[in-house]
């Protein structure tokens, strides 16, 4: 990757959360253990709050997912498909 930083969905969001002074991916390097442990407190806060919401939302996507998978292995085309 020629030293260029891959920037996942996770990067993104955190870019846009946290302020520009603030580098937080020094922070993690620095403190690996508290980020674990903010990081785990925040999902589990989250998790409590939208759990269900988020397990659906996560429930269709994976659906939607091996739906075509399949379809691509059975070379369907899902746009053609007939439910019912």
């Amino acid at each position: 990757m020629d030293g260029e930083r891959k920037n996942s969905l996770a990067d993104n969001v955190l870019d846009e959360l946290l302020p520009e002074s603030l580098e937080w991916r020094d922070k993690v390097v620095s403190y690996p253990l508290t980020a674990l442990v903010l990081s785990g407190l925040g999902g589990f806060l989250l998790g409590r709050r939208h759990g269900a919401a988020i397990l659906e939302a996560l429930s269709n996507f994976a659906a939607t997912e091996v739906d075509r998978n399949i379809s691509n292995l059975l070379g369907d085309d899902p746009g053609e498909r007939r439910d019912g």
